[in-house]
């Protein structure tokens, strides 16, 4: 196989042909497979969430960067503005055990949002992009559940659809079999549980596939309205419009001429910018504070070389401040010691469970080194191994994040941002199938993280 294409793009004319299939027909035949891992997905971790949440208690330590002292610190102090918002309300009947579980951490910040809109007092806010809260404010005033449950139904919804479509895409491009292998593989990722919870990654994966999937099938009006509702979920979501444009031109060939007028609907998915934009000033805030605001985090700016110096061997940052000031902080490397530390606690299982252990573990940054790594990997080897525009696909959304590292953890969230880049997964899917043995090894070992980061992330220990 070669980076143009598995399966030959034909040339386009300006008009497409009948339509002999709906798209009803086509993803039909794809849905009970794609149910399986779904359902497969959802009894685990909503079941260790349930065991976690009923059994383990939350985090109640935080460590001092560089060294290995804790201080007390309450799990649930990290959510959003803490200090100045209300503590959390618990949920009622069901919804206390299988909604509230997935609502920490980002959770937190779209649930304000859903609930109180924007405001220019917690400039924070302006990080997070508008579709997934506004569409949990929605279902709220048509259903009256709350915001969070909202949310988790939504991300329950948005995660089944795009396995279907992921199976339709990369069918397409390959066949079944690999197709059904890259949904389990995306299933048991370690970090898939996020897929449940109250984050933007089920409802982004949907709009990238099926962005994809419209443009692959030359349904350019679909394809950009789709990424235009992306943009709104997401910053990368514009970063679609790298593929998409490697498609289109594959379709049309190189005459300019046969490009127009279709090429103008690209002009459409930027207008998500700029509504945001417009929202954020209509709240005070101003027009690029989902970019300006970043610096809440502790982002400064890098090069990606200096990024993987900063995780590997430590550096020093200038991070922006409140006032627009700025101040130097100290960026602390990887650490792997909390291995050593089991071997000579051997593995007591009192120690390995205590809030102090996994706190260090959750604060390693272990996890993040190891996938971007791999990430980039996959992508060196998927650059002849897949299509050009699945390469298009993944190349952008991870250098972008290394442009932009924190002083807390310069590869944070990185074993997030991997989950709505299908290609990966589908590289890892075609190097282990002829080796389906070690693929079910594989797999069972990634389930079994996935077991142990859901634990993690429920009792309010940081994961991405």
């Amino acid at each position: 196989m070669s980076s143009t294409n598995t399966v030959p793009f034909e040339a386009v004319t300006t008009r497409s042909g009948p339509r002999t299939q709906t798209a009803w027909d086509t993803a039909r035949e794809h849905l009970p497979f794609a149910f399986l891992v779904w359902l497969a997905h959802f009894i685990v971790t909503q079941g260790v969430a349930i065991l976690s949440f009923r059994y383990s208690e939350e985090r109640s330590v935080r460590i001092i960067r560089g060294t290995s002292d804790f201080v007390a610190d309450i799990g649930s102090n990290s959510r959003a503005y803490a200090s100045s918002l209300p503590p959390l309300e618990p949920l009622p009947g069901w919804q206390h055990w299988l909604v509230e579980p997935f609502r920490n951490w980002d959770g937190t910040w779209y649930r304000h949002i859903a609930e109180s809109g924007y405001d220019d007092r917690l400039p924070a806010l302006s990080a997070f992009f508008p579709l997934y809260p506004w569409l949990m404010r929605w279902g709220h005033n048509l259903t009256g559940l709350p915001v969070e449950t909202v949310g988790w139904i939504i991300s329950q919804l948005a995660f089944f659809g795009a396995l279907v479509f992921i199976s339709l895409l990369v069918t397409t491009d390959f066949n079944i079999n690999i197709a059904r292998w890259t949904m389990i593989a995306i299933a048991v990722f370690p970090t898939a549980f996020f897929f449940s919870a109250i984050y933007t990654e089920s409802l982004f994966l949907f709009l990238a596939v099926t962005t994809l999937w419209a443009a692959r099938k030359n349904d350019w009006l679909l394809a950009v309205l789709l990424c235009f509702l992306a943009v709104l979920t997401r910053s990368a979501g514009i970063m679609l419009g790298i593929p998409l444009a490697v498609l289109f031109a594959q379709q049309h060939g190189r005459d300019l001429r046969a490009w127009f007028p279709k090429v103008l609907l690209g002009l459409i998915p930027p207008l998500g910018l700029m509504i945001f934009g417009m929202v954020l000033r209509s709240n005070g805030l101003a027009f690029f504070d989902w970019q300006n605001q970043q610096w809440q985090w502790n982002r400064f700016s890098a090069t990606p070389w200096r990024t993987f110096t900063c995780v590997t061997q430590g550096c020093e940052a200038t991070v922006r401040q409140f006032g627009n000031s700025v101040d130097q902080f100290t960026v602390y490397p990887v650490r792997f010691d909390w291995i050593s530390l089991a071997f000579e606690e051997r593995f007591r299982w009192s120690y390995i469970t205590s809030t102090e252990y996994r706190t260090l573990i959750a604060d390693s940054q272990a996890l993040d080194l190891m996938v971007t790594i791999l990430a980039f990997a996959l992508i060196i080897v998927g650059l002849k191994k897949l299509p050009l525009y699945y390469s298009a696909w993944s190349i952008v959304p991870m250098i972008v994040p290394l442009l932009a590292p924190s002083s807390v953890s310069p590869l944070m969230s990185m074993p997030r941002f991997v989950l709505p880049l299908v290609p990966l997964f589908v590289m890892a899917v075609l190097l282990i199938y002829p080796h389906k043995r070690t693929g079910i090894v594989l797999a069972s070992f990634s389930a079994m993280l996935l077991m142990l980061y859901t634990a993690q992330f429920v009792m309010w220990y940081w994961v991405a």
